[in-house]
């Protein structure tokens, strides 16, 4: 999925955001293979929270993507940088779990 949505949104923006988008997302599928979690953070899960911010973005800016796919797609990775915060995690779950959730499902099958 990480390749098609670059290869997708890469005409979208010229300054490569598209590039950095996919580069976290390998990146983040490399630590959940290693299951490297450092000061208790999952790290995968932040850098899908990027990764989400980013297409949202470039859905936002694209011309054959609804920009509500766009919003919902900030508003997921904005779930899923919530856990930067162990105790803020556990204060909004499950909300941003199902926000985050809800806005990646609808991109995959809206799109």
């Amino acid at each position: 999925m990480t390749l098609i949505l670059y290869a997708i949104f890469k005409p979208v923006n010229s300054w490569g955001i598209s590039s950095l988008a996919a580069f976290f997302s390998l990146v983040g599928l490399t630590f959940e293979a290693l299951r490297w979690n450092p000061w208790g953070v999952d790290v995968a899960i932040v850098l899908a929270g990027f990764y989400c911010l980013l297409i949202g973005y470039l859905i936002c800016r694209s011309t054959f993507l609804p920009r509500l796919l766009g919003g919902l797609m900030v508003i997921g990775g904005l779930g899923w940088l919530t856990y930067l915060s162990n105790p803020l995690v556990a204060y909004l779950s499950p909300y941003n779990l199902a926000c985050a959730l809800i806005a990646e499902a609808s991109v995959s099958c809206g799109s």
